[in-house]
């Protein structure tokens, strides 16, 4: 039930806004992330679905600046009803306004408390996208999953013995160990899993693992997020300060979390059909 609330509350924007209100989390990692935030996501822009959204990436761009909560989530619900593609809204309309946003703090047209707002209202956009992009992929799942050293962490043994552990119970796993947060994110989008555990040992890797998930977020939009080892001990509020999914801190809560997210999605294909 924990999980569940704090997932709600990072769908309602709260992980952007309210980390440094609600958690004490300095403003300087605040900042970094709304950055991370606009960054990532202006980075994710192609040209061809761009040109194609052009006409309405202007009114998101007002919309995600304006003093309207609801204003630009409700933009792009519509132009999903209206029948827009999930990649198109991602990699044109969303992104192409956010690379708006960028040039327009690079040019000191917006200050930083308009960042702040803007990478609130995207965060939550892309938490709604990001089921858009779960329901209509196409991908079976199965059992596999991408075990992530996260960046700046220094232990690896708990890791590897969960990671062996799922291996005998019948698991495909890819370990990552020893990456940059940006060789990282290159190589989960070449493996593109539908899920990743990020792998941690104390609550120092709170901000790291943060960044770290929007950036996955930002790459591979339908992916599903676990954080695990010592640091869910050390922080159990892991999961609302990094907006992740889930937390697990052994082989069998991994397992189970995964089965679940694995039985979701079927249902959800199952659905569509």
């Amino acid at each position: 039930m924990a999980q569940r609330n704090a997932a709600s509350q990072i769908s309602s924007g709260t992980f952007v806004s309210s980390l440094e209100a609600q958690y004490s989390i300095p403003s300087f990692a605040v900042r970094q992330l709304a950055q991370d935030v606009i960054l990532r996501v202006a980075a994710q822009a192609r040209a061809e679905r761009v040109e194609a959204t052009l006409p309405k990436i202007a009114m998101l761009t007002k919309d995600l600046l304006s003093q309207d909560d609801c204003a630009a989530r409700n933009f792009v619900c519509d132009a999903r009803l209206q029948g827009m593609p999930a990649d198109t809204l991602y990699y044109g309309l969303l992104a192409g306004a956010v690379q708006d946003i960028g040039k327009a703090w690079d040019n000191d047209e917006i200050g930083m408390s308009e960042v702040l707002r803007a990478s609130r209202r995207v965060w939550t956009i892309l938490r709604d996208l990001r089921e858009v992009f779960v329901q209509f992929g196409n991908a079976i799942p199965g059992q596999r999953v991408a075990i992530a050293q996260c960046p700046s962490e220094t232990h690896s043994i708990g890791m590897t013995i969960v990671a062996d552990d799922l291996r005998r119970r019948g698991w495909e796993v890819d370990l990552l160990i020893g990456y940059d947060q940006d060789s990282l994110v290159d190589q989960l989008e070449a493996l593109s899993p539908s899920a990743v555990a990020i792998a941690a040992t104390d609550a120092d890797m709170t901000l790291p693992i943060a960044r770290l998930v929007v950036a996955l977020r930002a790459h591979l939009p339908g992916v599903w997020l676990m954080v695990g080892g010592q640091v869910t001990v050390a922080e159990p509020n892991i999961v609302a300060l990094t907006g992740a999914d889930a937390m697990a801190n052994s082989a069998d809560e991994a397992e189970r979390l995964l089965l679940a997210h694995m039985a979701d999605r079927t249902e959800r294909r199952a659905n569509r059909a």
